[in-house]
C-alpha cells in the first residue's frame, strides 16, 4: 500500500475522469488525500479517498485578477493562486509521508509542490496533452491575436510573479509551460491516443493514453420517462458555459417538427421560465445521468467539453458540437476532423440549418460510428480507461517508488 497526495481544485470536466481513478486505486489498496475544491467534494464522497477542501470563491477571485480573455492571463492567473494554496499545503504535509503525487495538469502549484516534497509525480491530463514544444508553438500563435500592449503588460505581470514565487518559496519558476501543464514523471491522459492531436509525438513512456475514465453506469429509472420508440437527440452546453438561451431557443424551433425524442440539460441557473415554448417531444431538465442517456442516444448536440466528448466516444455517440470556450474550439474541429461528428457556430447558425444538419447526420449514423470506433479500436483493450490508469500508475510506482 502506498499513501498518495491527490491535488486537484480544478472544474467538474477535471474532476469526473478522477472519480473512477480514485475508486479503482483505493480499491487495490491506495490511501488517498485528495484536496479539491469545496464546490466538487461531494462527487469524491464514495471514493474511499479523504478529502480535503480549497475555498472555491477564493480560488475564483485570486485566478481572475489578472483578467481571463487570453491565455497569457489564465496563467497569470494560475501563479496568482500560489500564495493561497502553496503555504497551506507545505505546512499540511509537513508532518505527513506521501509516496507519490498526483496532481491536475493545469493546477499551478503542482511542480512547485512537487520541488517542495521531493517525491515522484504524475499530472493527470483532462485536455489534450502538451509537449514544451507544441505548447510553445500554439502560444506563439495565440500572441499574435493579442494587442501588443495587453501582451507586454501579461509579460511583466507574468516576470513579477515568478520572481516573488522564487524568492518567496525557494522553488524554480522556469517558465510558461510548467505554470500551465506541470509536466510530471508520468503523465495520465483521460483521451484516446488517436484523438490526441499529434499523438506520434507522444508515442515515449512518459505519456499514457488510457482513454474514458468512466464507469458502468447504474439503472437510475431515467430512461423510464422516456419515449424510445424513436431516436434520442440529447443536447447539454456542460455546466459552465450553459446560459445560452438563444441556442436553445434555436435548438426547440429546429427540432419541433422531428421525429425524435428531445432530452435537454439546462443546468441550475437556467429556468423553464427563461424560453420559448418547448415543444411536445422534449424533456427539459436542469440534470440528467449523462452515461446513462448516452447509451441510449442517438446523436449529442454538446459544447464539446473533453469529459463529454469522452463520455460520448465510450457509448458510440456521433456529436454534433457547438464549442463555447476554453479547449472546446480545438475538441470539436478534431471531432469534425476525424469524422466523430460536425461542429456549428451556435451563435450564427439558423434554426433551418440546424434542422438540415441533423437530419443529414441521423441518416448517416453509421458513418459516424464507424470513425468512432476506429478511434476506439486504437486503444488495443477491453478494459476501462481507469482501470487502464490505474494499471500505470502500478508500473510506475514501481519504477519511482521501489521501497513500497
Amino acid at each position: 500500500m502506498a499513501r498518495v497526495l491527490f491535488i486537484n481544485p480544478g472544474p467538474s470536466g477535471h474532476i469526473n475522469p478522477t472519480v473512477a481513478l480514485c475508486k479503482e486505486l483505493v480499491a487495490r489498496g491506495e490511501e488517498i488525500v485528495y484536496y479539491a475544491s469545496d464546490q466538487f467534494q461531494d462527487k469524491l464522497k464514495d471514493t474511499g479517498v479523504e478529502i480535503r477542501s480549497f475555498n472555491t470563491d477564493e480560488m475564483i477571485d485570486a485566478f481572475r485578477e489578472y483578467g481571463k480573455d487570453n491565455l497569457f492571463q489564465v496563467i497569470n492567473g494560475l501563479l496568482n493562486t500560489v500564495d493561497m494554496m502553496l503555504p497551506r499545503l507545505i505546512e499540511e504535509t509537513k508532518d505527513e509521508h506521501y509516496d507519490y503525487m498526483i496532481y491536475d495538469s493545469m493546477f499551478g502549484c503542482g511542480k512547485l509542490l512537487a520541488q517542495k516534497l521531493n517525491i515522484p509525480t504524475v499530472s493527470s491530463v483532462t485536455s489534450f496533452a502538451h509537449t514544451k514544444t507544441s505548447f510553445d508553438q500554439f502560444l506563439n500563435a495565440m500572441a499574435t491575436t493579442v494587442d501588443p500592449e495587453d501582451k507586454a503588460e501579461s509579460d511583466a505581470h507574468f516576470e513579477n510573479l515568478r520572481k516573488q514565487i522564487q524568492s518567496k518559496y525557494n522553488v524554480d519558476v522556469p517558465n510558461r509551460f510548467e505554470v500551465m501543464y506541470n509536466p510530471g514523471d508520468l503523465h495520465i491522459s483521460y483521451i484516446m491516443k488517436k484523438f490526441q492531436l499529434d499523438y506520434k509525438s507522444f508515442d515515449n513512456p512518459q505519456f499514457f493514453f488510457a482513454g474514458p475514465s468512466v464507469q458502468e453506469p447504474t439503472d437510475s429509472g431515467f430512461m423510464d420517462e422516456l419515449d424510445r420508440t424513436r431516436p434520442i437527440i440529447y443536447i447539454s452546453l456542460g455546466t459552465v458555459f450553459n446560459q445560452n438561451i438563444p441556442f436553445f431557443n434555436k435548438c426547440f424551433t429546429a427540432l419541433k417538427d422531428v421525429d425524435a425524442t428531445v432530452v435537454v440539460s439546462i443546468g441550475n441557473v437556467n429556468s423553464l421560465d427563461d424560453f420559448e415554448d418547448v415543444p411536445s417531444n422534449f424533456v427539459i431538465k436542469a440534470t440528467v445521468p449523462q452515461v446513462e442517456l448516452l447509451q441510449h442516444t442517438s446523436l449529442f448536440l454538446t459544447h464539446a467539453g473533453m469529459n463529454s466528448t469522452n463520455e460520448s466516444m465510450k457509448m458510440n455517440v456521433p456529436m454534433l458540437a457547438f464549442p463555447q470556450s476554453a479547449d472546446q474550439p480545438v475538441v470539436s474541429k478534431q471531432i469534425e476532423d476525424l469524422g466523430l461528428g460536425q461542429r456549428l457556430n451556435a451563435e450564427t447558425m439558423t434554426p433551418e440549418h440546424l434542422q438540415e444538419t441533423i437530419v443529414e447526420m441521423l441518416e448517416n449514423l453509421d458513418y459516424y460510428k464507424s470513425n468512432i470506433g476506429k478511434i476506439k479500436a486504437e486503444q488495443n483493450s477491453d478494459k476501462a480507461g481507469y482501470e487502464l490508469a490505474a494499471d500505470r500508475i502500478f508500473e510506475f510506482r514501481k519504477e519511482f517508488c521501489p521501497q513500497i
